[in-house]
């Protein structure tokens, strides 16, 4: 019905919206949940960013709970998204070349600057610190020659 034009909302669940839809129609794609699997948030996100869309342009919105007093399971997912992305890139980086540079532009890194800017000062500096951590134990590992 969405695609038809008879309903102008579509609403599903991450999980139940990631396959099997159609909805080229959408310029909008708002997520009130998070899934713990960055795959899974832009498959959703490909339900109706693809070619044969209807829409002019297509713009993806998140929408986390915050807490300012504690940290709520939203900020957590997003702490260990962010966190995923960054390993997946660093991987492709180093397997793929271009393939990994690639996934820098796309809206998962544009999704991942958002969520760190909703996060508290004190998590940004966490995750910060860790990508350090990361970058330094990466440097320090001795480079293996093939043989």
């Amino acid at each position: 019905m969405f695609q038809k034009g008879k309903v102008e909302i579509f609403l599903g669940s991450i999980n139940a919206a990631g396959e099997a839809l159609t909805l080229h129609r959408a310029d909008t794609c708002v997520f009130v949940e998070l899934d713990w699997v960055p795959a899974a948030m832009h498959q959703v996100e490909d339900r109706g960013h693809r070619a044969g869309q209807a829409a002019k342009g297509y713009h993806i919105i998140t929408l986390l709970a915050h807490m300012p007093d504690r940290q709520n399971l939203d900020e957590y997912v997003a702490k260990v998204l962010i966190e995923k992305l960054a390993n997946i890139n660093t991987i492709l980086d180093e397997k793929a070349g271009i393939a990994g540079r690639r996934i820098e532009g796309t809206d998962a890194s544009v999704r991942s600057r958002v969520i760190a800017a909703l996060m508290s000062e004190a998590q940004r500096t966490e995750v910060a610190k860790n990508a350090q951590v990361a970058a330094t134990r990466k440097r320090a590992l001795p480079r293996q020659r093939k043989q």
